[in-house]
């Protein structure tokens, strides 16, 4: 039979669990807005996002004090040797949920971050008329400067 203090802690990591789930599918959804454009979609769903990142904070926050209360330092890398079998299950659980949020969230800062190169390059493109660009008659390599737009919005 489980202590008090390991039943209220069962309880937290199938809420964090639950809290993870819905974190990746809101992840998921943010990369999906993302590939689509839908930018007003996008921004709405950062509300959400942010409470889904703070509940899973929180449950780090309620993890620590079972530590303490358990006198399990909070720092083990091997956590899990200090819970029951289904809890152990149930961490390895969280943890892979974890890793695929962390997976999905590290594409759509990747995606975005190419999408905004694209656009930053296509507004110096088009910027012809700019003090930097003005004089400029020929690039670094002696090419005159027209022949290098065509190129330039290519590459864009």
């Amino acid at each position: 039979m489980l202590q008090p203090r390991e039943e209220e802690f069962n309880g937290h990591l199938e809420q964090a669990i639950t809290d993870a789930q819905q974190l990746q599918s809101t992840l998921n959804q943010e990369y999906e807005y993302l590939k689509t454009s839908d930018l007003k979609a996008f921004q709405e769903l950062q509300a959400r996002k942010q409470h889904d990142v703070q509940t899973i904070q929180l449950f780090d926050a309620l993890r620590n004090k079972f530590c303490t209360d358990s006198g399990i330092d909070r720092e083990d890398q091997n956590f899990s040797q200090h819970l029951t079998m289904a809890q152990q299950t149930m961490w390895r659980q969280l943890l892979d949920l974890l890793a695929a949020c962390d997976k999905i969230h590290r594409t759509s800062d990747f995606f975005m971050r190419i999408k905004l190169e694209s656009i930053n390059k296509a507004l110096d493109t088009l910027e012809l008329n700019s003090p930097a660009t003005s004089t400029n008659l020929y690039n670094n390599l002696g090419n005159a400067f027209k022949s290098n737009i065509g190129r330039s919005l290519y590459k864009a």
